[in-house]
């Protein structure tokens, strides 16, 4: 009979504990392991707004890979709505990116990118009038960044600070140093 006892009392351990275990979903049926491939996927991005005489709304996503723990690549896309109402100048701003980041510490990266943005470059003509005209202007970004994690899986909120190499009068970015502030969540 004790034995009986003990052999039941195994076999609900163990159940229980293979239990613990197990992912459930909101059904109750066991959820299926993430592969490993997405288990490093993230994606994120930087949002912003200014509004008055110069008004700016960017939307900028991202997707990246986890290379390794300290390494990761990704590409991402960049909307941009820009306006001076001054110079009754407006132009929209799109175009992408691809990026890679290094992350030496668990707090600290280093972040380097390359992206090609469209947009309506001004200028002025010999009369001092206004006049645009459409171009791709490249970037060549690098720089670094501290990051703070978030939740769990993966997800962190960072503020990074770089410098466009090929920064000139007809970029979209009002200097060559550029500041961004963002977050990343894993799937």
């Amino acid at each position: 009979m004790l034995r009986k006892i003990l052999v039941s009392i195994l076999l609900l351990l163990s159940l229980f504990s293979f239990a613990q275990n197990e992912e459930t979903s909101p059904s109750g049926k066991p959820k299926k392991p993430k592969s490993p491939f997405w288990e490093k996927v993230f994606v994120g991005g930087n949002v912003g707004a200014q509004f008055g005489n110069v008004t700016m709304v960017n939307v900028s996503p991202i997707v990246g890979y986890r290379i390794t723990p300290k390494i990761s690549a990704g590409i991402g896309i960049t909307y941009q709505y820009y306006s001076i109402k001054t110079y009754n100048y407006e132009t929209h701003i799109y175009g992408g990116r691809i990026f890679g980041r290094y992350q030496p510490l668990s707090f600290l990266f280093l972040h380097a990118e390359a992206e090609a943005l469209n947009w309506n470059c001004p200028r002025l003509d010999t009369k001092n009038d206004l006049i645009t005209d459409r171009l791709w202007s490249p970037g060549l970004l690098a720089g670094g960044g501290f990051t703070q994690p978030i939740g769990g899986g993966g997800s962190s909120i960072y503020i990074m600070g770089l410098y466009n190499f090929l920064y000139n009068s007809c970029s979209p970015y009002g200097s060559p140093f550029v500041l961004r502030i963002g977050a990343n969540f894993g799937l």
